[in-house]
């Protein structure tokens, strides 16, 4: 089999090199069950140029696997190559990894959440490609429409946390979003769009993930009462700390974890988890368990 002949029925793995180490996984678990993958750590050759091989790759590939993560959605190579697919009609398969706002040009596609389990996303994959079940991309209008979210509890919470950030208009964006998107993880990065601001772009798009049955939302409109342990005064209060660290999202966020928290300091750890930053975190808490 000559080279071109192979690259043409193998799918082109792009990634940022941050996160090599799942994209590698991956790629090797699906060559092991027959799934032909060209990867740019394995098969450009020592003499050959990078940039040209990656475009040669990507115009004779069968397909595109993209891993999705906060740092490969900032990749310009990433970009370029999902655009290059895309402009040359090549089926293209987004596995997110990590939860973060999605590329624009493949907002609309099928997309393999990784986030949870690793051996289902695989799987996923494989019957995805396996099954020849990717149809080449083509532009926003000529792909069948998604089939909406329609879940009354899921948009009554996409409002409600979505109020925290953007205000009254939220509930408006969010009926014209969810008949466009096609699971809960892209009604949220359609959302997000709507958000300036990078960090309390991230933080809501991570909301996507709570589990429904956590957000007073939820519990409103499915005629569930779910009362907190945790006085309302007492959550205020700690919401109005975390605002500092947080943003805005930050009363959506306390909303969500006071559902769960079995008393006042349960619910100051769980939002001192939230803070990414160590010294910020420790601040918060001493903050928050201050005398009053």
């Amino acid at each position: 089999m000559s080279e071109t002949t192979a690259l043409s029925q193998s799918y082109f793995l792009s990634y940022s090199r941050a996160d090599e180490t799942f994209a590698l996984r991956l790629a090797s678990d699906l060559r092991e069950r027959g799934i032909a993958m060209w990867v740019d750590q394995l098969d450009i050759r020592p003499s050959e140029h990078w940039d040209r091989a990656i475009e040669r790759a990507v115009h004779q590939c069968r397909g595109l696997l993209v891993v999705l993560s906060p740092r490969s959605v900032e990749s310009d190579n990433v970009a370029d190559e999902i655009s290059f697919a895309i402009d040359n009609k090549k089926p293209v398969l987004p596995v997110m990894i990590e939860k973060c706002r999605l590329p624009l040009r493949i907002t609309r596609m099928q997309v393999v959440d990784a986030t949870g389990s690793y051996e289902r996303a695989l799987k996923q994959c494989l019957e995805v490609i396996g099954g020849e079940g990717l149809p080449p991309s083509r532009s926003g209008e000529e792909r069948a429409p998604p089939c909406g979210v329609a879940d009354a509890a899921t948009i009554a919470t996409a409002k409600a946390q979505l109020t925290d950030v953007l205000g009254p208009i939220a509930g408006i964006l969010v009926d014209k979003a969810a008949p466009r998107a096609s699971s809960v993880c892209e009604l949220y990065a359609l959302l997000g769009d709507n958000i300036e601001s990078p960090k309390d772009r991230e933080r809501f798009i991570a909301l996507a993930g709570s589990p429904a049955e956590t957000s007073p939302a939820v519990s409103a409109v499915a005629g569930k009462t779910q009362r907190s342990s945790v006085p309302q005064a007492e959550a205020d209060r700690l919401s109005t700390m975390l605002t500092p660290y947080l943003g805005p999202i930050s009363a959506a966020l306390v909303r969500r974890e006071s559902a769960g928290a079995a008393s006042a300091d349960d619910l100051q750890q769980r939002l001192a988890s939230l803070i990414p930053n160590d010294r910020e975190r420790a601040q918060f808490l001493r903050q928050a368990q201050a005398p009053r």
